[in-house]
């Protein structure tokens, strides 16, 4: 059973009210373009819109001020390719078969093979390699990985503009309205002004520059990072990288309106996951999966904010949606697009968000259900000798808290946590954003924590989770049974 079927039989959910499949799209003259601006780890703490410093990202902020923005939207999957394939394809990870760097199953139908079947120009731009199989992205233009390496350009906003100019007038020589995906690849690690950023990015030369570098008494952590000297330094480093994707974002938004397309192109702007630090990326800690997520189209009327719980699985039903075409009848997601016109929608009570494998196989599966206060997770590979081992443990942020754990008892005790995690954990998001506190034995919340798992358990096995058997053994009182690949161990995420 598919996420919407489950949705229209919960008792904890209304059934959607549903619009007239032109309401998304009555604004534009023709059919429209779209065009959908990836950042790459882009956490949601550092936007404005969203509690982050003003004026760290312009370009950001002026499509804000004309877009609807999603303030409770989270990533699928908090890894850089499921996280897309999930996204274009509008299904859980288990039931594409995107569960980790892997393809998702052959045969599956994405976003823009659908919108090729209506005439669209199909182009992508940079994580060509993150999408696949390539029988579901049969693009009609695309700039991959190779394409970068011998420019030695990932991370140059000229790189991207160009690109975006390029498939616009490709589309327009062949007639075509496009579906262009843009894959900016700032902030991805290694961060601006670091040792591997550095070499990477040409020693910031040029274009590769940022106007007005950070340092690290500039910003405010994130709520679950430690005040750490090291700490301070890579965060700093990280909006940097911000600011340099923002430039990108800006070079993007420049293309599309030389190109004479804006004003019938719809704009999605959006990160794959969160924040690639501890207890963020890899994880369904909040700070792996809240991302942001813009909206605009000309003549949409005025922009607004959105607090309802809104997932990447959303995306796809949500465009087609827009632009009247119908929807396979499998997806998971549902359209956002009666909440945006102004009709009747009943807003989700909950959202899942999945972690499965990481690179190279190593197993560390992970579901997190929430609501607007609260969080139940998941994790039943914690069996307290399976140490947890991901890209954000690279860099300065986690050896200075391996070095500090040594003075510091409460430091030790977090490096402990998301070195081997908790199989069950629950937390007030409101009181306590940077999940510090397990609340999982409090009296207190004990009736809103039984809630959350019988959602959970039923969620699960209506959609076929292959985690289901293991959550049902933990509230057996057994333990879980995670196996993993040999030689997967050790194995980190892109």
């Amino acid at each position: 059973m598919n996420k919407r079927s489950f949705l229209k039989g919960a008792s904890l959910l209304a059934l959607a009210g549903i619009l007239p499949r032109t309401a998304g799209a009555q604004a534009l003259k023709r059919k429209p373009n779209i065009l959908i601006v990836i950042a790459d780890d882009l956490d949601y703490s550092l936007l404005n819109f969203m509690g982050g410093r003003k004026g760290l990202m312009p370009h950001v902020e002026a499509l804000t001020a004309r877009s609807h923005r999603f303030v409770n939207a989270r990533a699928l999957v908090p890894i850089c390719q499921p996280s897309r394939e999930a996204l274009l394809s509008g299904k859980l990870p288990h039931r594409s078969g995107a569960t980790g760097f892997n393809p998702m199953n052959e045969g599956t139908v994405t976003l823009p093979m659908i919108l090729q079947r209506e005439g669209y120009f199909a182009a992508a731009i940079r994580k060509i390699e993150h999408m696949l199989p390539q029988s579901s992205f049969p693009w009609d233009f695309a700039i991959g990985a190779a394409t970068f390496a011998r420019a030695s350009q990932d991370r140059n906003p000229l790189i991207y503009e160009k690109g975006v100019e390029l498939a616009i007038a490709e589309a327009q020589t062949q007639s075509k309205p496009f579906f262009l995906s843009c894959n900016i690849g700032d902030p991805h690690r290694p961060f601006y002004g670091s040792p591997g950023g550095l070499k990477m990015d040409h020693q910031n030369d040029g274009p590769y520059a940022i106007d007005h570098p950070l340092g690290p008494d500039d910003l405010r952590l994130p709520p679950c990072l430690d005040d750490l000297p090291q700490v301070r330094e890579e965060v700093a480093q990280y909006a940097n990288s911000a600011q340099r994707s923002d430039a990108s974002l800006g070079r993007v938004l420049a293309a599309l309106d030389r190109s004479g397309e804006a004003d019938n192109t719809i704009v999605l702007f959006l990160s794959d996951n969160g924040l690639p630090f501890p207890f963020g990326k890899a994880t369904v800690y909040d700070s792996g999966t809240r991302c942001p997520f813009l909206v605009t189209w000309p003549g949409m009327g005025a922009p607004q904010a959105f607090d309802t719980l809104v997932t990447h699985i959303d995306i796809m039903p949500t465009l087609l949606d827009m632009l009247g075409i119908a929807a396979p009848s499998d997806l998971d997601g549902q359209s956002l697009m009666p909440l945006m016109a102004g009709g009747p929608f009943a807003d989700p009570a909950f959202q899942v968000t999945y972690v499965n494998n990481l690179a190279g196989g190593a197993n560390y599966p992970q579901r997190a259900i929430q609501d607007r206060r609260y969080a139940y997770l998941f994790m039943p590979w914690a069996d307290g000798t399976l140490a947890f081992k991901a890209e954000s443990m690279r860099g300065l942020s986690f050896n200075a808290m391996v070095e500090g754990a040594k003075a510091d008892a409460k430091l030790a005790s977090r490096v402990k946590l998301y070195q081997y995690g908790e199989v069950e954990s629950f937390y007030d998001l409101v009181a306590d954003p940077g999940q510090r506190v397990n609340l999982i034995r409090s009296r207190k919340h004990a009736g809103v924590i039984a809630q959350m798992k019988k959602t959970l358990q039923a969620y699960m096995q209506a959609n076929g989770d292959p985690q289901f058997d293991n959550f049902v053994r933990v509230q057996q009182g057994l333990s879980p049974v995670v196996m993993q690949d040999a030689g997967s161990g050790g194995a980190v995420e892109g």
